[in-house]
């Protein structure tokens, strides 16, 4: 029970650096983001181009550590690609590894995110846009 809510506790405070990453970016600070987005990535104990180079089965498999709390783990990665899309030339490529991560989060969550989904329509309204 501790260790859950450890765990519970470190994914909400991943989720309130990406928070922070988002609210840098509607209020003009965004040049702070790039750290932001590092540390995430660090706290994870992945990268940009692990994300990039594998499916999400493996990606989930490696987050899941021994606690099997990886698609939680992968929400934050998701969330932390979208806002690296605002950043990065391969906007177009890191929103669709993005979708790939939330479709297979949301296909295999036992919980339903209204959220979830409503980031998925954005991310494919954005890629509309390239």
């Amino acid at each position: 029970m501790l260790k859950r809510d450890f765990i519970l506790v470190y994914i909400e405070e991943l989720s309130k650096t990406i928070v922070q990453i988002i609210t840098n970016r509607n209020s003009g600070a965004a040049r702070k983001n790039p750290e932001l987005i590092q540390s995430v990535y660090s706290t994870l104990q992945l990268d940009h181009d692990f994300l990039m180079k594998n499916n999400a089965a493996d990606i989930c498999s490696y987050l899941n550590h021994d606690d099997n709390y990886g698609l939680q783990r992968m929400e934050v990665a998701a969330k932390t690609l979208v806002e690296e899309s605002y950043l990065n030339d391969d906007a177009a490529e890191t929103l669709g590894k993005a979708l790939e991560l939330l479709e297979f989060i949301q296909a295999n969550d036992q919980t339903f995110s209204f959220e979830r989904i409503s980031l998925m329509q954005e991310i494919r309204e954005r890629m509309l846009m390239f």
